[in-house]
């Protein structure tokens, strides 16, 4: 809709996973090189986790575009498998027919089938995407495809992609964690990231004029995508209709206000770890500081007649502890702008 009127060549923040619009940042290239890594070492076992649209899957695409000649590739996106369904798909993929595929079946037909890609020396790839969503059975089918060997060491290499809670559940499985050579968490990027990432798509998508997001603007967006691409995105192509849709050729920040609800990123921002949090007297509302001051007057009080009553006795290792304890409810219950 607004290629033409900013001179773009490509639509410049598509949702969509793109190869050539992969930036690599810092630690996206080490996650990269750990899953390359997967491939080519033994007992190649790794698992990158990420919020949605934090470039899990680009990365995959990427790699496998590099060595999709040089392995044997079992990929799968589809996680919400049920009973044998990953061996089912994996005999599929193999090109594998059974007349009897029962589960026992199917594993002695892989087995045989990755021992003979081992011994022609085919690395075998496992890559599985969205992996948080496979059951406990699926990961436990993965641990036992993992532990198969051939003369020459594990057949299989595994690379699981996932967001956060991934993790997690491979932990729940010691045997299954115990194999994974790596673990891997990308975060969101950085502001200067965020700056940089927004650029090269700019370019990649035709536009040299860098200038068409400010500074201030950038702050903005890496502020209310927390510097998770595809929010980034979101938020970009979001900033650049508001603009096509007034005939302007540059950004304003009342864009973003004008925006963020419609996009549902508002409170994307209460999750930005680089936005400095409020004051705690500023971010406690009038009701609960009040509660919090009554609190703490009420443990004044009878701190005071709890000392009144025991006089020189105050300083008795008898009394001594519940002092200590009211004293530290007190301070806990004191706003921590007062002190």
């Amino acid at each position: 809709m607004y290629l033409k009127h900013f001179g773009f060549e490509r639509h410049p923040f598509r949702m969509a996973p793109e190869e050539d619009f992969l930036y690599m940042s810092r630690q996206h290239s080490r996650a990269f090189v750990f899953m390359d890594s997967a491939i080519w070492s033994p007992e190649g076992f790794v698992v990158i986790s990420g919020e949605i649209g934090s470039g899990k899957t680009t990365l995959l695409k990427k790699m496998i575009s590099d060595v999709k000649e040089e392995v044997q590739l079992f990929q799968i996106a589809y996680t919400n498998l049920r009973g044998d369904d990953l061996f089912q798909t994996l005999l599929h993929q193999a090109g594998i027919s059974l007349a009897d595929a029962t589960k026992v079946n199917i594993v002695f037909a892989l087995n045989d089938h990755l021992r003979q890609l081992a011994d022609k020396g085919i690395p075998v790839l496992l890559a599985i995407d969205e992996a948080q969503n496979l059951s406990y059975e699926n990961l436990e089918d993965i641990r036992m495809l993992a532990g198969m060997e051939s003369s020459q060491g594990p057949i299989l290499r595994v690379i699981l992609l996932g967001q956060p809670e991934l993790s997690d559940h491979i932990a729940a499985i010691p045997q299954l964690s115990q194999r994974v050579k790596l673990f891997f968490h990308l975060e969101g990027l950085s502001l200067d990231d965020t700056e940089r990432y927004i650029q090269h798509r700019l370019r990649i998508a035709g536009m040299e004029r860098v200038e068409l997001f400010p500074h201030n603007i950038i702050e903005r967006v890496h502020q209310y995508s927390a510097g998770i691409p595809r929010l980034v995105n979101k938020i970009s192509d979001g900033l650049l209709l508001c603009a096509f849709a007034e005939e302007r050729t540059h950004l304003i920040t009342a864009d973003i206000d004008a925006i963020k609800n419609e996009l549902g990123v508002s409170s994307v921002a209460m999750a930005q770890p680089q936005v400095a949090p409020p004051k705690p007297a500023d971010s406690i509302g009038q009701t609960s500081r009040s509660a919090l001051e009554r609190i703490a007057a009420a443990l004044e009080s009878i701190d005071e007649q709890l000392t009144a009553l025991i006089g020189d006795e105050a300083g008795s290792d008898s009394v001594r502890p519940e002092v200590t304890m009211l004293k530290s409810a007190r301070a806990l219950g004191e706003p921590k702008g007062d002190r």
